[in-house]
């Protein structure tokens, strides 16, 4: 089968997987008679076991597959430009992509904790708990519980558009399946989570569904991005650099959103799952 069929299908996947796991808190949600019962019916702590089994294969994904490809494609193509040089230049690039995907974490957080000072803060609003104020504080939550779903849909997204980048160039069938594989199984993760904080929330239904819907188009926009850059540069400069910013996303999820959360020094369960996951990848990198 074509490549570009291959990313086309995986791209639909992609958007399908991202949209049903996000409206499945939605559907429980609307259901229920509570809504915040939703998070004990969806196995949080089974959920956090598969995190660190993704967490591991993202880890091996990483210094196995993505990082080691760059450094070959990149040294490929500055040779052609007649660059011969020792520097790092793989593990630099990737680690630039790992900068910004932490920058704009970082600046999404700072917003957050603005608007949480300000919602749940009397004196940052300029005036005490007074009973004339309690409502007044209270529609003040309201704003920033939807504001903080807001930015959550923007970091995810963002997230999202930097990892589907990381399907779209690809260059083969069996390095872009099987990182579908994992990306996949870490977005319906992250939709879940994403859904269950929507359900949750005071928005109205169809700003909940358009929420979903966001959330899940920025993976296939991502690869859609990727795949047009790589068709256009035809595997050049552009597209090991591109390759380099993905695999610093990727290095990023790794250590920052999944090992450092779901890996405790106590849960010897989730080590457990990360170590299977690492294993996997490696035993198919030797079979390669």
């Amino acid at each position: 089968m074509d490549l570009i069929i291959v990313q086309l299908l995986t791209l639909l996947g992609l958007l399908v997987t991202c949209l049903t796991f996000s409206l499945i808190p939605l559907a429980l949600a609307w259901r229920a008679s509570r809504p915040s019962s939703i998070n004990n019916r969806l196995g949080s702590r089974f959920l956090g076991k598969v995190n660190s089994f993704v967490g591991g294969v993202f880890f091996a994904t990483c210094f196995l597959h993505l990082l080691p490809e760059v450094r070959k494609d990149l040294g490929n193509n500055l040779r052609g430009y007649g660059i011969v040089t020792a520097y790092p230049v793989a593990e630099l690039v990737t680690c630039v992509g790992f900068f910004i995907v932490h920058l704009v974490e970082s600046l999404t957080h700072l917003c957050e904790s603005k608007v949480d000072y300000g919602a749940v803060n009397p004196s940052a609003q300029g005036t005490g708990p007074s009973d004339s104020s309690v409502e007044v504080i209270r529609d003040d939550r309201d704003v920033g519980r939807n504001v903080h779903t807001f930015l959550l849909l923007i970091a995810l997204s963002v997230h999202g558009t930097f990892e589907g980048v990381a399907l779209g160039v690809q260059s083969s069938q069996s390095s872009l399946l099987s990182l579908f594989f994992v990306v996949v199984v870490h977005k319906s993760i992250l939709a879940l989570s994403l859904g269950m904080n929507v359900a949750t929330g005071d928005l109205s239904l169809p700003y909940k569904v358009i929420t979903c819907v966001v959330f899940s188009l920025a993976g296939p926009v991502g690869q859609g991005i990727g795949l047009l850059v790589t068709n256009a540069d035809g595997g050049g400069l552009v597209t090991g650099i591109l390759q380099g910013v993905a695999a610093g996303t990727l290095l990023h999820v790794t250590f920052m959103e999944v090992l450092s959360k779901d890996m405790k020094t106590s849960d010897m369960l989730s080590t457990l799952s990360a170590v299977i996951g690492f294993a996997l990848i490696a035993g198919l990198t030797l079979l390669d």
